[in-house]
């Protein structure tokens, strides 16, 4: 686990808390689906903070990290919407991150995207982008930091209120990691792009972007 200071972390790029409520294409989460899944994980969850824990629990912990388990990246399904990764119930740390945004902001919680330049990945030696998702926490009128990509051995988050922030990974600067600037009001257009086009997930293995 990465305990993370709230110095330096992403601030919105936006003042209009409903640009993070949006439907949209990718973040569907008026898709009949999302709706009734969040519904059923918002049961007897009557405080914010227990809605947001149910909600971020089910993601990091019911849907694969597509990497965690072994798959064939040739069939591997890769997934993109938030209503897709519910359903397929896998998905990179960009697409936990799109159905996660999805049940908050049918919870009502203004949700938007981060991202962070970061190396050991598929590739060791090469840099690339690991998203998260940020929370516009009313209570403290302030946001929160959750990286729902799933735990394992060495790789752990949790949902938490205040900093130190839980995520999986601290970007070391002097290697050239950080993270971008901006909480962001939709998943970048790049990202999608690669999910929705590339011809399996082996091409997105080895297209996984470093920069926006």
């Amino acid at each position: 686990m990465a305990e993370i200071s709230g110095e330096g972390m992403p601030e919105p790029e936006s003042d209009d808390l409903g640009r993070y409520l949006e439907d949209t294409i990718t973040i569907d989460w008026q898709t009949p689906a999302v709706m009734v899944k969040a519904k059923e994980l918002l049961v007897g969850r009557e405080t914010p903070e227990q809605r947001v824990v149910s909600l971020f629990e089910f993601v990091r912990d019911e849907v694969d990290h597509s990497i965690d388990h072994s798959v064939d990246p040739k069939t591997e399904k890769t997934t993109c919407r938030a209503s897709e990764v519910l359903a397929e119930r896998t998905g990179l740390c960009y697409a936990k991150s799109h159905l996660l945004a999805g049940l908050l902001r049918y919870a009502g919680f203004p949700t938007g995207f981060c991202y962070a330049r970061l190396s050991g990945g598929t590739e060791p030696d090469r840099l690339t982008l690991h998203g998260f998702n940020a929370v516009y926490w009313a209570a403290s009128e302030s946001w929160i930091f959750l990286d729902a990509r799933g735990n394992r051995p060495g790789l752990e988050a949790e949902c938490r209120f205040e900093a130190p922030w839980s995520l999986v990974w601290k970007p070391d600067a002097e290697i050239g990691e950080a993270f971008l600037p901006f909480i962001y009001k939709r998943p970048a257009k790049r990202i999608i792009d690669l999910l929705e086009r590339a011809p399996d997930f082996a091409a997105v293995l080895r297209n996984l972007p470093d920069t926006l």
